[in-house]
């Protein structure tokens, strides 16, 4: 007993002893980021030893240190700049942590949202961040990616509201079909088609998506990326990963923009010669004043208006967001409300959404989370006709000469009034306030998604998600136009609804099976169910005046279409890959689909894809060889991929389509409606993409480049409306054959060209991408292939996929000319013409380059965005409708007596001697000939600047608010290019167009526009 009691006081006295020379003390803090905001979860370890904790959900922290001036704690998180602390004799402290942006670990989300390590990816993956999303204040998220991502084409199709936006990611892989990538949301595909924007303006349909709502988008580029979404994402696949609630304490935001827009400018218009129509008789030379053409005689003292730049306005738009985000340890919120208001430059044209989104999350136990999501919006667009649409306000316009006073458009009696007397085309003043084209979407994007972790390695997920949306359109031609047939009114409108409804299961499991191996594999299932309902209703001649209903037309003159599509695709996938040492990378996969739009023998197709990458700065060090430096190599990875990816057929494609028109030019009665036949042995697309690359990284990671070159092949092309001779009982068919070719080059780089610690920050990026799409086979006699619904003012040309040439062509009218050269003139003395391919023209860009740089200095920041697009051609219809009216500048150069001989030779070799007026040859040769409006689109373009202040902190304590920022953006402020129009980025019919589409058409559209953005942020 007394040995026991000895021991024990020794050991006390030990301890004492240790805590008289090892003295202790208490340090507590709060941790945030750069917004100060708390941080939960960050590591507080006292350096070189285990010491240590970690914050909570208020950020705060509380450690036991040695009492000594020197200790050291640092802290560490996920995504932030790791931090070092001298304690010294403090025992509170407040830590900032900044996000790092320069770590070598990036994680970034690819399919089905699962998030990778970039360093372990065989193929090209781009981030693009919210804030660098939100920057130039694009209320189309599609826009908002323009200049940012390397090998990414984007076209806007005008400055009307509610225009759609195309994008392209490494060139196009149909003739005929969709171009556009997958856009996914949280793991679920959702639509993004557009609606046939040949008559208005047409929104894309991932324009719902309010931009202040996503958190992150990964573009995938090609089939390697999006190699296990199949069928959809042949063409990459824009993942979007929206903003969900933190843990911590709970914080409401806004922000709202005042913006003011007005069209970058209108085409020149001649103002010396007024209203008429040139007349060549026996009798000589004369004008008839009744006209609606500006070929009559000068105009001399009377006054003369430019009705194109009149009728253009001053476009106000707002835009409100507020948001909520908290939560606890078990679960999280995220709440928002956004309203955009948007007039056009046009009066009475409008572009309004409404956005409601929630995000919930919920951990149940230790091993399973819940979570569901709901984003509701309603978006409506007033609209103007465009383009070659009968009624289109461009047209009109043109059709009133400098002379003729085209805003006093009513007479005494209140009806429309008359510039002369056989007028059949509508003052589109007039049409504006009597012809409304309205559209509104109700729309329901859906998500539940259950997690949960089992037997340490595995995972099971699953998702359901549905994209629903109700479509409500009506265009209206107002009682007393003047249109032939129209005089009583005209009513078109469709109701849609579309609901795409999407399963994903999958399987997922990580092991590390040694301290070198590591395994990562997953299977899957996903089940993708697609209906479209749609009612169209047609009604000629309003009962009642100014009551514009299809209620309002007699039952006789009404007409109803019905049309029902449906899709069921199912497809299984898995992934293997392989980790050795966390520096060598192997990565398979394997998808099989079955289609419902594929005949029976064919609906099932499998295709794979195999990537390595290998990260060369973790190999050399792990064999004692380092050759990483500060002032050089930071680290450096090589990847390669091949992958495939399978197409099915549109829907109904198989199946001919049954009417009661008999075709009058077949060769024999078909019941069929000569038009929609089916092809029941279609067979899949198939797309081979071959793809190389670098990352380097230099200068403690402030320099980085990351270098792709890709080439793919789709094959076996299913086309859509092949036109065939009429002897086949049909005009067009659809069928397969066709190969495109697309190659080209990719590379990203980044400069930062400061110290992350000096007070001026300069970061530059560059985004540069040269591709080429080839139409490398063609089936049949075929040596190209156009779509119909790309032709051009007065049918001079259309958009085409040419054999051994572009995807992006252009097929039109040329004068005939023989082998001298000499111009080939017809019996009415002008030049005769062909219809040709052009197999020069490309209306894609050669290359394109981003250039961003953000500078930032104390509580400034200012970025900007300088976008260069070259190499591309595009064709001017809208001077070719300028020039047949008789206001395009180049008719000035007429003849003093109105006639002239065009200098040529007739076919039989004389010299042509025959007169026509300089009217006749402007409009039935000049303005038809394609060969003078095709154009160098290159272009340089300052696509925004911003410069924003952040509100002090020492005010925003006074005001309770967390952070504040006031911020100034001016838009597409100067455009560099020798294009003639009055935009180079033209795309008129944007992406309703499928296949080689209309992008570098500028088609009597509504001019892009320019304006200025006033900002306001706040965090409270």
């Amino acid at each position: 007993m007394e040995k026991r009691l000895r021991t024990s006081f020794l050991i006390l006295l030990c301890l004492f002893s240790i805590q008289v020379w090892a003295q202790e003390r208490e340090v507590t803090g709060t941790v945030v980021d750069d917004k100060g905001l708390p941080l939960p979860g960050v590591n507080v370890i006292e350096k070189n030893t285990s010491n240590g904790t970690v914050t909570d959900f208020d950020g705060n922290f509380s450690l036991t240190i040695p009492d000594k001036d020197e200790t050291i704690l640092v802290f560490s998180s996920l995504g932030f700049v790791e931090e070092e602390i001298i304690i010294g004799d403090r025992t509170n402290i407040e830590v900032s942590m900044g996000v790092d942006t320069e770590s070598l670990n990036e994680v970034v989300v690819t399919a089905f949202g699962i998030e990778r390590q970039e360093k372990a990816l065989g193929y090209a993956v781009q981030e693009v961040q919210s804030d660098e999303i939100l920057e130039g204040n694009q209320t189309n998220v599609v826009s908002g990616l323009q200049g940012k991502v390397s090998g990414v084409t984007i076209s806007n199709s005008g400055g009307a509201p509610g225009s759609s936006t195309a994008i392209l990611i490494r060139g196009g892989t149909s003739i005929t079909g969709n171009n556009q990538p997958l856009f996914v949301v949280d793991g679920i595909p959702i639509d993004n088609s557009t609606s046939s924007s040949l008559t208005v303006a047409s929104i894309n349909r991932a324009a719902d998506l309010n931009p202040e709502d996503i958190e992150s988008i990964s573009v995938l580029k090609g089939p390697a990326a999006a190699a296990l979404y199949g069928i959809q994402a042949a063409e990459g696949a824009i993942i979007i990963t929206t903003k969900k609630g933190k843990a911590g304490v709970s914080t409401i935001s806004y922000s709202g923009t005042f913006s003011v827009d007005e069209v970058l400018g209108t085409p020149n218009v001649q103002q010396e010669f007024g209203q008429g129509t040139q007349i060549l008789s026996t009798d000589g030379f004369s004008y008839e004043t009744e006209s609606n053409f500006s070929w009559g005689p000068t105009v001399g003292s009377e006054e003369t208006y430019n009705h194109i730049e009149d009728f253009y306005q001053t476009a106000i738009t707002q835009n409100h967001n507020v948001s909520y985000s908290g939560g606890t340890e078990k679960s999280t919120m995220y709440l928002s409300i956004g309203d955009l208001s948007q007039n056009g430059v046009i009066e009475g044209t409008n572009y309004d959404k409404t956005s409601f989104k929630i995000n919930t999350s919920s951990q149940l136990g230790d091993n399973l989370t819940v979570g569901a999501s709901a984003n509701y919006i309603v978006t409506e667009v007033g609209s103007t006709k465009q383009g070659n649409a009968s009624g289109s306000s461009y047209s009109s316009l043109l059709s009133y000469p400098i002379n003729v006073d085209i805003q006093d458009f009513y007479a005494e009696d209140g009806s429309q009034r008359m510039f002369y007397s056989d007028q059949t085309f509508d003052n589109p003043y007039w049409s504006l306030e009597n012809s409304p084209n309205d559209n509104k979407v109700n729309r329901l994007i859906g998500i539940v998604n259950i997690n949960y972790n089992f037997l340490n390695d595995f995972n099971l997920s699953y998702k359901l998600g549905t994209d629903y949306f109700s479509e409500t359109s009506k265009r209206v031609i107002g009682t007393g136009s003047l249109i032939e047939n129209r005089s009583e009114g005209y009513i078109s409108q469709f109701q849609r609804e579309n609901r795409k409804t999407t399963s994903n299961l999958i399987l997922s499991y990580n092991k590390e099976i040694s301290e070198d191996f590591e395994i990562d594999a997953l299977v899957g299932n996903m089940v993708e169910d697609y209906r479209v309902h749609s009612v169209y209703t047609y009604g000629d001649g309003f009962q009642a005046p100014g009551i514009y209903s299809i209620g309002n037309v007699s039952q006789e003159n009404q007409s109803i279409t019905e049309l029902i599509t449906r899709r069921r695709a199912v497809g299984v996938f898995g992934e293997l890959k392989f980790g050795w040492r966390d520096a060598v990378f192997l990565n398979f996969t394997g998808r099989n689909d079955w289609s419902s739009t594929l005949p029976e023998d064919k609906r099932s197709f499998f295709y794979p894809s195999i990537g390595s990458s290998v990260v060369i700065t973790d190999l050399f060090e792990q064999a004692g060889n380092d050759i990483t430096s500060d002032n050089g190599l930071s680290f450096m990875k090589f990847r390669a991929t091949w992958a495939q990816a399978g197409k099915d057929a549109p829907i109904g494609a198989l199946n001919s389509f049954l009417g009661t028109n008999i075709n009058p030019l077949a060769s024999s009665a078909y019941t069929y409606n000569g038009v929609d036949i089916g092809n029941p042995a279609l067979e899949p697309e198939f797309t081979d993409s071959y793809e190389a690359g670098i990352d380097a990284r230099f200068f403690k990671n402030r320099l980085g480049l990351d270098l792709s070159v890709y080439y793919s092949k789709s094959k076996n092309q299913i086309l859509e409306d092949i036109r065939v001779p009429p002897s086949a009982g049909t005009f067009y068919a659809t069928l397969n054959g066709g190969s495109i070719i697309n190659k080209g080059i990719e590379a990203l780089i980044t400069a930062k060209l400061f110290d992350r610690n000096n007070a001026f920050q300069w970061n530059m990026t560059y985004n540069f991408g040269l591709n080429k799409s080839d139409v490398v086979e063609l089936p049949g006699q075929l040596d190209e292939v156009y779509l119909s619904d790309s032709w051009t003012f007065s049918n001079t040309a259309a958009g085409a996929a040419i054999l051994d040439g572009s995807l992006f062509g252009l097929r039109g009218y040329k004068a005939v000319r023989n082998e001298q050269n000499e111009l080939i003139i017809g019996a009415d003395g002008l030049p005769e013409l062909e219809t040709v391919i052009f197999e020069d023209v490309n209306r894609l860009p050669d290359w394109t380059l981003g250039i961003t740089n953000n500078l930032s200095y104390k509580n400034f920041n200012f970025s900007f965005l300088l976008d260069l697009v070259q190499g591309q051609e595009a064709y001017n219809a809208t001077n070719s409708a300028f020039i047949y009216y008789g206001l395009g500048e180049e008719t000035l150069n007429r003849s003093q007596d109105g006639v002239r001989v065009v200098e040529g030779v007739l076919a039989n070799g004389e010299p042509n001697t025959t007169q026509v007026t300089d009217q006749q040859y402007y409009q039935q040769y000049y303005s038809q000939n394609a060969e003078n409006f095709i154009e160098d689109a290159s272009f340089a373009r300052l696509r925004y600047a911003t410069l924003s202040y952040d509100l002090p902190t020492t005010l925003l304590d006074r005001l309770n608010i967390v952070s504040g920022q006031i911020s100034l953006t001016g838009r597409n402020l100067f455009t560099i290019t020798d294009y003639s129009g009055v935009d180079p980025e033209v795309n008129t019919y944007g992406a309703g167009i499928q296949g080689a589409g209309s992008m570098g058409i500028d088609n009597l559209g509504t001019p892009n526009t320019t304006g200025f953005d006033l900002g306001l942020r706040f965090k409270f």
